[in-house]
């Protein structure tokens, strides 16, 4: 069992999150690869054959991170096709904010258009994300328990 945690942040809380996802996977004995966006091509996703997740923050007013631009520029102009990935999104952002998340909304609307299957629905998370994390990841990891095939 494999997963691909692929993080976009600006102030660290994405990657942190994506640490959370990797240590909880490998106390479920799954293989958790972490990668930064920002240092990402977007090709890469076309190699993945397992199940991952996309954390990403939403900078200022709907921006992606600004190290994660030319990923998600990329991501927006690819014709790749995704048909048969897996994947979800959890989206960071402030509530403030008119484009509350926008950021992961289009990353989520991309990777879907681009044929790949959300596993389950984009969860966006705010200022309070770490209380929030915790019922995602339960969620999450039981969802992923059905996708690996494993019974709890």
């Amino acid at each position: 069992m494999k997963l691909t945690v692929f993080y976009g942040t600006e102030t660290g809380n994405a990657k942190g999150l994506a640490q959370k996802v990797a240590k909880k996977g490998e106390k479920n004995g799954v293989e958790v690869d972490i990668v930064d966006l920002a240092s990402s091509e977007v090709s890469v996703l076309e190699s993945i054959d397992h199940p991952f997740v996309v954390i990403i923050s939403t900078w200022d007013d709907g921006a992606p991170p600004p190290k994660c631009v030319p990923f998600c520029k990329a991501l927006a102009e690819t014709d790749l096709s995704l048909t048969g990935k897996q994947y979800t999104v959890l989206a960071l952002g402030d509530t403030e904010y008119p484009l509350f998340c926008e950021c992961g909304k289009q990353v989520d609307a991309r990777l879907s258009a681009l044929g790949a299957e959300a596993v389950m629905p984009r969860t966006d998370l705010g200022a309070d994300f770490m209380v929030s994390y915790i019922g995602w990841s339960k969620n999450f990891w039981k969802t992923m328990a059905k996708v690996y095939g494993v019974k709890k």
